[in-house]
């Protein structure tokens, strides 16, 4: 975990806001949505609950594992990826049905996706370059592979996580859709694109000193 600086920090904030955009631009398209979201979207609507509340019950639980088994990856852009993606995202869809209530064009609705994707990616790499702390269900994946001992490697785990949350998010009503699987093959390099070109540069110039450490890493 790096110290924390207020260009990391506004990293965090502006990553965590892009993505809560994808988030919204993907359900207003009812293409499909990532893993993640298509499970919170599944239960949340099973239970007639908003997006943003669930995530709020659900990641603390998530939280709990992490930290019991990997609570270095826990800091303050892990409590910013927990409270902010769902209510950014409820906001926006909330704001669209106001002023908008047809989204029958296939041409804007995968226009949305292609956005999404790119706001994803580069979402997630201004968020995780700073290593200020990463969201539970992306911490997952490395606590499996530590509890394994290495037996189960963190691409088996992602990818093992990523289709549960799918199955069981479907079979609670969320769309699965041609998004679910764009994102699933296309994030990962356009994500290693934003960190090289956008992220890391940003950060190249970062002073070491006067900087506070990040309270939650042990």
């Amino acid at each position: 975990m790096k110290a924390m600086t207020w260009r990391r920090f506004n990293m965090v904030l502006i990553g965590n806001l892009f993505i809560g955009i994808a988030v919204a631009l993907l359900r207003i398209s009812a293409l499909g949505t990532d893993p993640y979201s298509t499970l919170n979207l599944g239960i949340s609507g099973f239970l007639s609950i908003s997006f943003g509340v669930y995530q709020l019950i659900f990641n603390p639980l998530l939280l709990v594992v992490v930290f019991l088994y990997y609570r270095s990856l826990i800091g303050i852009g892990t409590i910013v990826n927990m409270v902010g993606i769902g209510f950014i995202s409820d906001f926006i869809v909330f704001g669209y049905g106001i002023f908008f209530d047809d989204m029958s064009i296939l041409a804007i609705r995968i226009a949305l996706v292609a956005i999404a994707v790119i706001f994803a990616s580069l979402g997630v790499a201004l968020y995780i370059t700073p290593n200020l702390g990463i969201s539970p269900y992306d911490a997952l994946a490395f606590v499996i592979e530590k509890i394994s001992k290495n037996k189960i490697s963190f691409p088996i785990a992602r990818i093992t996580t990523d289709i549960l949350c799918v199955a069981i998010g479907f079979s609670f009503g969320a769309i699965v859709g041609v998004a679910t699987i764009i994102l699933a093959f296309f994030t990962g390099p356009f994500i290693q694109f934003f960190r090289k070109r956008v992220a890391e540069p940003m950060l190249a110039h970062e002073k070491a000193p006067n900087v506070t450490p990040v309270a939650a890493h042990k």
